[in-house]
């Protein structure tokens, strides 16, 4: 089974402030996607639970050039692009109910050992080599991101609470996102729509941690962003907004 095809429909307690999907419910439901297409593949949680590991999101990009609506039903296409010892790379196709494209997604994966949290390889995985396909994914990979230099940047600090925290103990996925978006004011989320949303993740966080987050313009309606703790960055992203 090369794809899987999940639907959804957009509720109105799930819209943003503008009626549109949020970026980051989007990235719940490109998660959610590849872990039920990981299952049916037996390449799961309780698969990989078995040597003591767990897949990790390692990287997201999403580029959109139209966002599901209030009410209206959307799908996630998934397919795994690459696979290797080390990382998988796993894209999506997002259209509407008409199957009209919206956008693209691309995400790598990788596995860390429960214990020392640290990453592994994926042995006795084989079979996912037979499941690669060529469907193309038409948007470019996530880019390599550098420091950002603070004197360019707006700062604001930030503690992670209990509700940033998931089931792996550390701080989610989608609340690094949620706190980078929150940079920026309703009026200005009211005016521009993101187009392109990339995101690395460096190391992970944990409650009580305390954080600077970093965003600086590179173009216009363009920014580099960076969530900096005492150990170093947590994720290094960038955000690409149109205006409306």
């Amino acid at each position: 089974m090369k794809e899987y095809i999940a639907n959804y429909f957009l509720t109105a307690g799930e819209c943003n402030p503008e009626g549109t999907i949020p970026v980051t419910l989007l990235a719940n439901r490109v998660i959610e996607t590849a872990t039920m297409h990981a299952n049916i593949l037996g390449v799961g949680y309780s698969r990989l639970i078995e040597d003591g590991m767990a897949w990790v999101l390692s990287r997201l990009s999403i580029e959109m050039h139209r966002w599901p609506e209030v009410n209206k039903s959307y799908s996630l296409r998934t397919w795994i692009e690459s696979y290797n010892r080390h990382f998988s790379e796993r894209n999506f196709e997002i259209t509407d109910d008409k199957g009209e494209v919206l956008g693209y997604a691309r995400t790598i994966w990788m596995t860390i050992n429960l214990q020392t949290r640290q990453g592994g390889q994926l042995n006795g995985l084989e079979k996912l080599a037979e499941v690669v396909s060529d469907r193309p994914c038409l948007m470019d990979k996530c880019p390599r991101f550098t420091a950002i230099d603070p004197e360019s940047a707006k700062s604001g600090d930030y503690t992670f609470r209990y509700t940033d925290c998931d089931f792996n103990r550390h701080v989610n996925t989608v609340r690094y996102m949620e706190l980078l978006l929150n940079q920026w004011t309703l009026d200005f989320h009211d005016a521009h729509r993101v187009r392109r949303f990339d995101i690395a993740f460096m190391r992970e966080s944990y409650f009580g941690e305390n954080v600077k987050v970093l965003a600086a313009e590179t173009a216009p309606n363009a920014f580099r962003c960076e969530i900096v703790g005492n150990e170093g960055p947590c994720v290094r992203s960038a955000i690409s907004y149109t205006e409306i």
